[in-house]
């Protein structure tokens, strides 16, 4: 009875192990096949390529391998604001100076270019400098001497123009009463003609007051404008 019991139980064991075998055989053979019924593939939809496709699917057209993207196109940097340009006319305005008329004892005027800055100072000396250059007509003499330097200009509240000039404006001038008042109203008048801020000239030399310029007219005073030793209807001037 026990030898029974063990070869029926031996043919059931057999039994169960033929039939999972065929259960796995039957559910391999579906793993490769088509796809579940009522489940379409996606349209477009191409099988899978081999290992050597291209990443996410894409395929690279025949003759080698895809172009590489076009680089993305620098940013330009950001335009700077044109900064203004000193030589350019539009940064320049016009002057009058005076010099020494050739037949008269009178100033006569001269127009010049200076650059139009921000300071009055600056437009100051640039004045100075443009007499000390002197005229560029043939009608007219220079006033000061061209050996001259100017050593500073300085403007106070008051509306005080200090005049520092080099020893040269007093070693090298002519002389004579007519001269110096030439050349210091040369001075004067150009600087208040044209800046409106400036009242009245102190003219220094070499950073000190002197006596007088050249053993006449008193530069230890202020000097204002005075237009009536000039002659402002020059046909030079027009």
């Amino acid at each position: 009875m026990k030898k029974e019991t063990i070869v029926l139980g031996s043919v059931a064991a057999v039994c169960v192990t033929l039939l999972v075998a065929a259960l796995i055989v039957r559910s391999g053979g579906q793993a490769g096949g088509p796809a579940q019924a009522g489940v379409a593939p996606a349209e477009g939809a191409s099988p899978a390529e081999g290992s050597g496709g291209a990443e996410g699917g894409a395929t690279p057209p025949s003759g080698g391998t895809a172009a590489p993207a076009a680089p993305a196109p620098a940013a330009s940097p950001e335009a700077s604001p044109e900064e203004p340009s000193f030589t350019s006319e539009q940064n320049r305005r016009e002057v009058t100076l005076f010099f020494q008329e050739t037949t008269s004892e009178y100033l006569g005027p001269e127009k010049r270019k200076i650059f139009l800055t921000t300071s009055i100072t600056d437009q100051a000396k640039q004045i100075v400098v443009e007499l000390i250059t002197g005229p560029l007509e043939k009608q007219l003499l220079p006033t000061l001497p061209p050996q001259t330097r100017l050593r500073g200009l300085y403007l106070d509240r008051a509306g005080t123009a200090f005049v520092d000039l080099s020893s040269e404006v007093a070693d090298f001038h002519p002389g004579g009463t007519n001269e110096e008042i030439a050349t210091i109203f040369s001075l004067v008048d150009s600087l208040v003609y044209n800046l409106p801020e400036i009242k009245r000239v102190h003219i220094l030399v070499n950073g000190e007051e002197r006596d007088s310029l050249k053993n006449h007219l008193d530069l230890r005073r202020d000097y204002s404008k005075d237009m009536s030793i000039v002659d402002m209807d020059r046909k030079a001037a027009q």
